[in-house]
């Protein structure tokens, strides 16, 4: 299921931007937003303190599971 809170957070920049702006592979990014892969603990709190949200804000908020 798409990721829409990260979806939301990215605004107008691309994926391929906001994975180099982390520090992350374009392709593993593209993948947790766009639901295909659910990230490794680690990398959960790399991207939740980039976009500065609690884990469970990032990745288990009810917006996310709608549709």
């Amino acid at each position: 299921m798409k990721n829409k809170t990260m979806e939301q957070l990215r605004g107008d920049k691309s994926q391929r931007d906001m994975a180099k702006e982390i520090g992350i592979p374009y392709s593993t990014y593209a993948m947790i937003e766009n639901g295909h892969r659910f990230p490794r603990r680690d990398l959960q709190l790399k991207l939740s303190r980039h976009f500065k949200m609690t884990v469970d804000e990032l990745f288990f908020a009810l917006n996310d599971r709608a549709s």
